[in-house]
């Protein structure tokens, strides 16, 4: 990253979590969430003026976005893509499923804003750790693909919220840099670790296509 302060875009902002994380020291351009109570959340947030208003966010269907509403070219996209369906409590349609299904056209839209030079530096998705295992491990293994497929160092860890504050809650991330993007020594392993791999993880990562797999 350069000096000056980088931008990011948010998908499925829902109140602004990840927004939250950032901070200031990342600059929103542009946000996305389609339902109105979780929208009025985030703009009573970040939002300005009385009433607050948030010009960034755009209350829409994922599936209805193009790119001409994305602005510019971000430093980071990230999506938290719904996990009804892929949750170990849900009904068990995976990527198929209408609610988690929502990351196919947030994937395209991502694929035409690459394809018009506008590449993000860095991608990362969370949700649960039901992805891992959803469908046998081939929803894993698709998403996992898909992304290697273009030209991204593609790594997934699984973080517990209990290594922080006193609640355990496991969430699956996936982070894809560019790979002409130079990556720090510590934030790179060439082994899984039981920090961030958990068994689950190992065993689907050890069926992906070696086609999928870090060069």
């Amino acid at each position: 990253m350069s000096d000056k302060q980088p931008v990011w875009y948010e998908f499925f902002a829902g109140g602004g979590m990840a927004r939250l994380g950032l901070s200031d020291a990342w600059k929103c351009v542009f946000a996305n969430e389609w339902c109105e109570k979780k929208a009025t959340a985030y703009t009573a947030r970040f939002g300005a003026g009385q009433p607050p208003v948030c010009p960034e966010l755009k209350i829409e269907d994922v599936a209805k976005l193009t790119t001409a509403d994305l602005p510019g070219k971000p430093d980071l996209v990230w999506g938290s893509f719904p996990c009804q369906d892929l949750s170990l409590a849900g009904n068990g349609a995976g990527l198929r499923g209408e609610r988690s299904g929502a990351f196919w056209p947030f994937w395209s839209l991502l694929k035409e804003l690459i394809a018009e030079g506008r590449a993000p530096r860095v991608i990362a998705l969370e949700n649960v750790v039901g992805a891992i295992t959803a469908h046998g491990g081939k929803d894993f293994a698709n998403l996992f693909c898909m992304i290697a497929d273009g030209s991204y160092r593609v790594g997934p860890m699984v973080i517990d919220a209990v290594r922080f504050v006193p609640q355990s809650r496991p969430r699956l991330f996936i982070v894809a840099v560019q790979k002409e993007l130079a990556i720090p020594s510590e934030l790179v392993s060439d082994w899984p670790t039981s920090t961030w791999h958990p068994p689950s993880l190992k065993r689907t990562w050890a069926c992906l296509p070696s086609i999928c797999l870090p060069a």
